[in-house]
């Protein structure tokens, strides 16, 4: 063999050595005659052995860290970070037979490491949930983070991972490590390195700054821990923070360190691991925005619906839902127009078809059972990034209860007329009345039992009682009486009213029937109050009854309400007694309907218009209600709900 080849040869066996000597492997001879033949194939076969045994490995690795990525990927849709890393970490106490491992998370906005450390003892495996602060940067795990490098730890037993508080179940688990391994997770940006760090956010930033962890002697130390801190609170608060946590893992005192190998491992899971943390966390910062964008919605009192260009629902918030009783999942997808009426559908069609936009203007939408809801209606154009428009935003609010304040104001201001009226008035018409009363009287003792003219004296009379009458009613519209709530059987009041009206039904030929529930609870109530109410009520119901006919008077507890208005479901939560009054006359006209309450309102020639409003003033104050159900032809129902509690309705 030539010399040079000789040379060559020893030099490629003594680098043969070095490399043999940072495996497990040292135990080959490390010097080798050239000359020996069969020395040399030896330690190539050798060799070739290692090389194999080096791929294995490195396909096992592949493999484990793939499957590794794996398991992350699969959890970044899940919103708990523990069920997470306790995941993880199990899967490197298993896959990679380390006696310990964990894995951090950092929790910018409470300034503290979170997650999961697992360890195995024998046979069994526990995972500890793991709580570090980062102020102070106490600790290998935090010191870490600082750094942004990887920390390995030698004598954990004198210089603890963390501090953990009294009693935690990982302080024995601490005492038995025999060395620690420490890498940060990185985000996928470029980061400049530490020795630049201060190009990342400006001066303030403290990121591999070894000086963090070695105070400067007195006094120059003054100041230094709240500046310290400060610091470290600006890194956190900063966009640009390029660490995601922490990953590890920690050998037992009996097993022998391989720094080197153990690191290059645990930097490669690191790469494996932090792009799928990265994600998730980027996948729960989406999710958190667009919860909060939810709740902004759902918490507007004014409704609220979006449209694309073609009309069709995109967003649907809650108070459309409750105004409109449509669920989002029902209005999803409709048109417009379909779904809400025409009026309001006219509005949204001016904004995408020619950008005519409205403020406030009333309008009417049709809601799900088909009743009419005015509103006040407002659109905007949707835009996106570039300003281009895809789509209406409508907002609208319920103009009911403003028109109902606004007819309740206009009836009390009917009622103040009417009351400064019956002051003044009243009065003296009543005493013209009683001496036209009293002169009609002389008349009647002055003449003939069978003077024909009798019954002109009756009929004025009658006139004389029936005005009498009605300034009394307004009397009780504009001074209504107190009321005596007493507990008594709502039942007698109602016999009495019955027995009232009897003559009256037997003169038309109308029968009356009562039917009382079983068990029906007392109810206070102003009996006499409420016996005028349930007389006017029944007479009406006599007077709308052809003769024949019946009117049947019911008395039962309030059961759950039969309609689905949200009203009706509020009322009928509070324990009542329902009295129904039901009729089979000629029924009350669908136009009539809203104004049966009003005062002066009557179909009947001579009628004047107040008992109804009347009863459903002395009902109100009684904390009840009273509802009509009607169809020509068909007859009318009244329904009187009065509460077993005096608090229990409206005042």
């Amino acid at each position: 063999m030539h010399e040079v080849w000789r040379d060559d040869l020893r030099a490629l066996l003594r680098r043969v050595s070095e490399v043999r000597g940072l495996s497990d492997r040292s135990e080959a001879p490390t010097a080798l005659a050239p000359g020996d033949g069969e020395a040399l194939m030896h330690t190539l076969r050798e060799l070739a052995d290692d090389l194999e045994r080096s791929h294995r490995r490195l396909i096992e690795a592949n493999i484990q860290l793939v499957s590794l990525r794996e398991v992350a990927s699969s959890l970044v849709g899940r919103l708990d970070h523990g069920d997470t890393t306790k995941t993880v970490t199990r899967y490197l106490t298993r896959a990679f037979a380390f006696d310990d491992a964990f894995l951090l998370l950092l929790d910018r906005e409470n300034a503290r490491l979170t997650g999961t450390w697992t360890h195995r003892s024998g046979d069994h495996e526990h995972s500890d949930v793991l709580e570090i602060p980062l102020l102070g940067g106490q600790g290998a795990l935090a010191r870490s983070l600082w750094l942004n490098r990887t920390v390995v730890q030698r004598a954990p037993r004198h210089h603890v991972p963390a501090a953990l508080p009294h009693g935690h179940p990982l302080q024995d688990v601490f005492h038995e490590i025999g060395h620690l391994i420490c890498v940060p997770l990185q985000r996928s940006h470029p980061v400049a390195p530490a020795t630049e760090a201060h190009e990342l956010c400006g001066a303030r930033c403290i990121l591999g700054d070894a000086a963090l962890f070695a105070p400067p002697p007195p006094p120059d130390d003054q100041g230094w821990t709240a500046e310290r801190e400060e610091r470290q609170h600006h890194c956190l608060r900063c966009d640009l923070m390029p660490v995601l946590g922490v990953i590890g893992m920690a050998r037992r005192v009996a097993v022998a360190p391989d720094d080197g190998r153990d690191v290059a491992l645990l930097e490669s899971i690191a790469l494996s691991v932090a792009p799928v943390v990265e994600n998730a966390r980027l996948f729960e910062e989406l999710r958190r925005s667009q919860r909060f964008g939810e709740h902004v919605r759902d918490s507007m009192t004014s409704a609220l619906v979006a449209v694309n260009m073609k009309g069709d629902v995109l967003s649907f918030n809650r108070a459309a839902e409750e105004l409109l009783g449509f669920t989002e999942a029902e209005a999803m997808g409709q048109p417009f127009g379909a779904l809400f009426g025409p009026d309001a559908d006219a509005l949204v069609r001016a904004a995408l078809e020619h950008g005519r936009t409205v403020r406030r203007e009333e309008t009417v939408l049709r809601a799900r059972d088909g009743a009419p809801t005015p509103v006040s209606f407002t659109t905007s154009l949707l835009r996106e990034d570039r300003r281009s428009v895809y789509g209406v935003v409508a907002t609208f609010v319920d103009l009911a209860p403003i028109k109902r304040a606004e007819e309740e104001a206009r009836r009390l201001d009917r009622l103040a007329a009417l009351g400064r009226f019956t002051s003044s008035v009243a009065h003296e018409i009543r005493n013209p009345l009683a001496g036209i009363g009293a002169g009609v009287q002389y008349l009647e003792r002055s003449m003939p039992f069978q003077d024909p003219q009798r019954e002109n004296l009756d009929f004025i009379q009658n006139e004389i009682r029936r005005l009498d009458r009605i300034l009394q009613d307004l009397f009780d519209i504009t001074h209504p009486r107190g009321l005596r709530l007493d507990p008594a059987p709502l039942v007698d009041t109602v016999k009495r009213a019955v027995q009232c009206v009897q003559g009256l039904a037997d003169e038309r030929g109308v029968v009356l029937r009562q039917a009382v529930a079983p068990r029906t609870p007392a109810v206070p109530h102003d009996a006499d109050q409420m016996e005028q109410v349930f007389i006017n009520l029944v007479k009406n119901a006599i007077e709308n009854s052809p003769a024949g006919g019946t009117v049947q008077v019911s008395i039962e507890r309030a059961g759950p309400p039969r309609a689905a208005g949200r009203q009706e479901r509020l009322r009928t939560l509070i324990p009542a007694v329902r009295v129904r009054v039901e009729d089979q006359g000629t029924g009350i006209a669908p136009e009539n309907l809203k104004r049966v309450f009003e005062p002066f309102f009557t179909t009947k020639p001579k009628g004047s218009g107040l008992g109804l409003y009347i009863s459903h003033d002395i009902v109100k104050r009684h904390g009840g209600a009273v509802t009509i159900q009607s169809e020509e032809g068909r007859g009318t129902t009244i329904t009187v709900e009065l509460p077993l509690e005096p608090s229990g309705g409206n005042p």
